[in-house]
């Protein structure tokens, strides 16, 4: 079946919202793991899907999806300070994983607040709920490696006596928590 494209008659089955955006990636991961079977592999990825799938929810977020060693979830925009305490508990969590099996990995997090399209996308073949849009492809190009970086519009969600430990640099600005 061919299907044609108007974008002056959008469909209705997409929404404009404003979200946190949080990218999550485990820096050094491949080198890491490359000398492990690929079952005690899977055992690690395992254990970051559950700790993710299950305190994500608990500060007020969705997983969007799950890539390799890493995960795309959004936050309500009011909520910034939820999805920034929520990937400083993470980096808390895989920092003790990667002492405790002696892999060398750290926790690398983008956090941004953009107005993206949120829906479920193929409808007609295998439908996911997703996010899209430049705000998605901003918070990967925040940067990458270990660290929690943080865009502008978040930083200033954050309380006040929240702001001090970030450290901006430039262009774009973009925060970086010190350990």
């Amino acid at each position: 079946m061919e299907r044609t494209l108007d974008m002056h008659a959008p469909s209705g089955r997409f929404e404009e919202r404003r979200l946190v955006i949080v990218l999550v990636d485990l820096a050094g991961f491949t080198r890491a793991v490359g000398h492990l079977p690929v079952l005690a592999i899977a055992e690690i990825v395992d254990w970051l899907y559950t700790l993710c799938g299950d305190r994500v929810p608990l500060y007020g977020g969705r997983i969007v999806h799950f890539m390799g060693d890493g995960f795309l979830a959004v936050f309500e925009s009011e909520s910034a300070a939820d999805a920034v305490a929520c990937v400083v508990s993470l980096r808390d969590d895989v920092q003790t994983m990667a002492v405790a099996s002696g892999l060398a990995v750290e926790m690398g997090a983008n956090v941004h607040l953009a107005t993206v399209a949120t829906g479920v996308f193929g409808a007609m073949s295998v439908p996911t709920d997703d996010v899209i849009g430049m705000g998605v492809i901003h918070t990967n190009r925040m940067g990458g490696g270990a660290g929690i970086r943080i865009s502008e519009p978040v930083y200033r969600k954050l309380p006040s006596d929240q702001r001090t430990p970030w450290r901006k640099h430039q262009p774009p600005a973009t925060y970086t928590l010190e350990p």
